[in-house]
């Protein structure tokens, strides 16, 4: 286990003492320009990366801090998990600083913060050796994806499961012809999702047809709903891509006068709160953001008394659930 690269080595490394390092990464004065490029080599060349959060606690003789990388702060799939990553951090003794990659790169974003936390949590999509380097050498705890090397650790969602589970669920309660709405997602062409495959999948025979795909938002949603309806009005339940899009399309159900649950039956992704603001209120496969949270800080109190020393990938995996309100 390689531990974490420490004040005390980089006075061995400078050949000074403790007090002077800490004067030159500080620009404090008491030290001459010679001294203070040796010793600022010496953090280079080992990758110490002092941290200004905690130089700046004046009452906690010990601290930890996290970084957390929030994909999108539009996006209230994210800011539930912040929210609750955040309530459940304290608790348990941590400083979260965060940062949106949705405003700047990963790598930036990573960067920004390297010096001022102990790891990382986050959704971020970089792979996995340039994730490495851009962390500067502090572990980091994925969410919904996996890492593969030293270093890097996750959280994953059960996402096949929860189609799975959908599905059987829906059909269960009657329904037996089902649609999907994907996301077209954000590039030139649509790609279908992993979701639209497990969909399939479990669906059976003709589902491929009953499948369109809309933006990643309430206006997608509706408008992918409308869609549907309007090409297969056979269809009497929609798993639909995300919360957002299926709030969406329950808007749109009642433009259009289509009665729900009765005629079509609504069920989203991701157990949103927001779900409770429409009528009827949303039925959605709940990702489980409360376990996911608490998964994650499993992880990073690990890492902390490792001392944050790189370990072997570690992994935790999250089981969807149906969230049951009126939709569906």
């Amino acid at each position: 286990m390689a531990k974490r690269v420490t004040i005390n080595d980089v006075a061995r490394a400078a050949g000074v003492s403790r007090q002077t390092v800490t004067r030159a990464i500080n620009n404090m004065g008491e030290i001459n320009e010679q001294t203070k490029q040796r010793v600022l080599e010496a953090c280079e060349r080992l990758g110490y990366r002092p941290s200004r959060f905690a130089r700046n606690l004046v009452v906690r003789k010990k601290s930890r801090a996290m970084g957390l990388l929030v994909a999108s702060f539009r996006n209230p799939y994210y800011t539930e998990i912040a929210g609750d990553l955040l309530n459940s951090a304290a608790e348990r003794g941590w400083h979260v600083l965060m940062a949106s990659t949705e405003t700047e790169d990963e790598a930036a974003a990573l960067d920004m913060l390297s010096g001022q936390v102990d790891l990382f949590v986050g959704h971020l999509w970089l792979a996995d050796d340039d994730l490495a380097r851009a962390a500067r050498g502090l572990p980091v705890v994925l969410l919904e994806r996996a890492g593969e090397r030293p270093g890097l650790h996750s959280v994953e969602v059960d996402i096949r499961e929860g189609v799975r589970v959908a599905v059987s669920a829906l059909r269960d309660r009657g329904a037996r012809r089902i649609g999907m709405i994907d996301s077209a997602g954000s590039g030139p062409g649509y790609v279908p999702s992993s979701r639209r495959g497990y969909f399939e999948e479990f669906a059976g025979a003709g589902s491929a047809g009953m499948v369109v795909a809309g933006d990643e938002s309430i206006t997608g949603g509706g408008r992918a709903f409308t869609d549907l309806v309007g090409a297969h009005p056979e269809v009497d339940a929609v798993l639909v891509f995300n919360d957002l899009m299926a709030l969406g399309a329950v808007q749109a159900s009642n433009a259009l006068g289509i009665d729900v649950p009765g005629r079509v039956r609504i069920c989203g992704f991701d157990g949103l709160t927001l779900g409770e603001a429409v009528h009827p209120a949303l039925t959605s496969v709940s990702l489980d953001r409360h376990a996911l949270v608490r998964e994650a800080l499993d992880l990073a109190d690990v890492l902390a008394e490792a001392d944050f020393g790189v370990l072997p990938p570690m992994r935790r995996t999250v089981r969807p659930r149906m969230l049951w309100r009126e939709s569906a």
